[in-house]
């Protein structure tokens, strides 16, 4: 665990303006030893992280991060226990990329499904 940084969580809104609450919660949480390498793509998988939470899932969501040495971790939970499903977005579909980009960005990622819900995470070398 990062010594400037270490595992924080903050609570989101069960709309769309959790997309941007995740965004400024891990703007202002980074550490500044992985700041500079991971602010773009951790801000993208946060994004995505949310809006699935949001529009998939259920209530309540929070977003966390984790700074662990070399890595940063960003979590999303929300209250149902449905995993996420890779979809094969066709070319001009307006969603369905979620996985996948979360996939491509990160350099791990899974899901943790508990009796309250589940935990979507992913890594991000730093």
């Amino acid at each position: 665990m990062c010594d400037i940084t270490p595992s924080v969580e903050v609570a989101l809104p069960a709309d769309l303006s959790a997309a941007r609450r995740a965004r400024a919660f891990v703007r202002e949480s980074l550490c500044p030893r992985h700041h500079p390498g991971v602010t773009e793509p951790a801000l993208l998988l946060v994004t995505e992280l949310a809006v699935n939470a949001v529009a998939h899932g259920a209530p309540p969501v929070t977003a966390g991060l984790d700074c662990r040495g070399g890595t940063v971790r960003l979590m999303v939970s929300d209250g149902s226990r449905t995993r996420p499903t890779h979809v094969h977005a066709r070319l001009d579909s307006e969603s369905g990329r979620g996985v996948a980009l979360v996939d491509l960005l990160s350099s791990d990622w899974g899901v943790q499904v508990t009796g309250a819900g589940k935990t979507v995470w992913c890594d991000l070398p730093a």
